[in-house]
């Protein structure tokens, strides 16, 4: 889990309609955002009343660097003060708003959500990210919209400085894994650190064998070796070598992420001579978030993904949507952690390069049932911006009825309708699936980046 997300609380209303309940209200709710996981809170200690009370706080939190400001509305307050903390901070805002009491007299006494109405256009007009909370303070709906709007929050924070290490670039023909660099760092502001895949192999061929035998027992804390189709020693210990070797990258880089050309070059003999898929998984099992194939978007959506999510993701593609379920699949690069009980994680040669049997290494399991949500993060037709699809689901006992990482999901929408936006709205191949179902976390999140959004419930 990320470092403590840190919120600027501010309880706003409007002079004349300050009531003897307000700072109640206020110390409760301070206290009911302070309960919430892995935050800390700054200000909130006194009702904010006028413009001038609300640049007093800003300025005293400025240095603090708060990831995300509250703006809580007890009551009816003017659009004047979120939007200098939204163009000053540079994070995004809460906008909550209570529902309303019952009148009084006659008089009303809140007008909350017509004041979140106001200031959600001002922010909006100002490009400036916004999450809407609507509930009383303590109730655990609110509980809940408030923990996703703080998980939200981290997810751009990740993105704002997501370095993405591509080593080798993409595979050939895979036009799928494209990026455009620019693009990335202007609309998300992640960045792309090339390297390349000869850097790889000579770190793994010049490590100390100490730290190539540690490997191994890492790698077989994961895996066990198939009884009859094993990779042979010196495959299994390339494959060690390398994990260690993209380790060693990921921390001399300062990265976040990693994409793999994990062929045809690094397969060949004169390069390295292994494949690559029990490496990748073997990464993601251990902490370090790597794709294979070269596709960058697909690590920044995964980055994203894992913190809403408490299982990695896995890069899949999908093979099989004639049926209900469809099938998400991959080559044996899945992180052991999502294998389904009662199966373990076995270290096999590859069944597809070279013609199957000749080269390791591969780690094969099934994937665990359970709710799951596909997404796919890519570029819109004239390259001008971003789209995502979400696709929720949910994944059923699987066996391992074809080699590989496969798992039986049955969509929301039902594969034909998955089928026919794929193949007619030109989806890139590669999918993004975690366990749980984070649709409103992802529509949240997009909204935020200002991304379009197509869902298949």
């Amino acid at each position: 889990m990320s470092e403590n997300m840190k919120i600027v609380y501010l309880p706003l209303t409007k002079a004349n309609w300050v009531n003897p309940e307000l700072e109640l209200m206020r110390e409760k709710s301070r206290q009911f955002l302070a309960s919430l996981p892995n935050v800390s809170i700054i200000g909130g200690d006194k009702m904010i009343e006028t413009e001038s009370q609300a640049m007093e706080v800003l300025e005293s939190c400025r240095n603090q660097h708060p990831d995300l400001v509250v703006g809580h509305m007890l009551s009816f307050a003017l659009g004047v003060v979120l939007p200098r903390f939204a163009l000053a901070l540079h994070v995004p805002t809460v906008l909550w708003s209570i529902p309303e009491p019952d009148p009084m007299g006659g008089r009303l006494r809140a007008n909350s959500f017509c004041a979140v109405n106001m200031n959600t256009h001002i922010l909006w007009k100002l490009h400036c990210p916004s999450f809407p909370v609507h509930g009383n303070i303590g109730d655990a709906g609110t509980a809940a919209k408030l923990e996703q709007a703080v998980k939200v929050a981290r997810a751009l924070r990740k993105l704002r400085t997501l370095k993405v290490g591509s080593i080798g670039g993409r595979v050939p023909g895979f036009f799928t894994s494209d990026y455009d660099e620019m693009l990335l760092r202007n609309k998300i502001g992640s960045e792309v650190i090339p390297l390349t895949a000869l850097e790889a192999s000579s770190i793994a061929r010049n490590l100390p064998a100490e730290e190539v035998e540690a490997a191994k027992k890492v790698l077989l804390g994961d895996a066990v070796m198939h009884d009859s189709d094993a990779p042979n020693d010196d495959h299994f210990t390339k494959s060690a070598a390398l994990f260690a070797a993209i380790s060693k990258m990921v921390k001399n880089n300062f990265l976040d992420a990693v994409t793999l050309r994990c062929w045809p070059e690094v397969i060949a003999d004169e390069m390295y001579g292994i494949t690559l898929c029990s490496t990748i998984g073997h990464l993601n099992n251990h902490g370090i978030l790597t794709i294979c194939e070269g596709d960058v978007y697909a690590a920044v959506l995964q980055s994203a993904m894992q913190e809403f999510s408490d299982a990695p993701p896995f890069f899949c593609d999908l093979i099989k949507l004639d049926t209900d379920p469809g099938v998400a699949w991959h080559c044996g690069a899945a992180p052991c952690t999502l294998c389904r009980e009662g199966f373990t994680p076995q270290l096999r040669r590859s069944s597809t390069v070279g013609g199957g049997g000749t080269k390791g290494c591969v780690c094969e399991f099934p994937l665990k049932p359970g709710r799951v949500t596909l997404a796919r993060l890519g570029e819109t037709r004239d390259g001008d911006g971003f789209r995502m699809l979400i696709i929720p689901g949910t994944a059923v006992e699987t066996d391992l009825f074809v080699r590989g990482n496969p798992l039986k999901v049955q969509f929301d929408a039902g594969s034909k309708a998955l089928q026919d936006e794929l193949l007619n709205n030109g989806w890139e191949h590669h999918f993004s699936l975690a366990y749980g179902d984070m649709t409103e976390e992802l529509l949240a999140l997009c909204r935020a980046l200002e991304i379009p959004v197509t869902i298949l419930k």
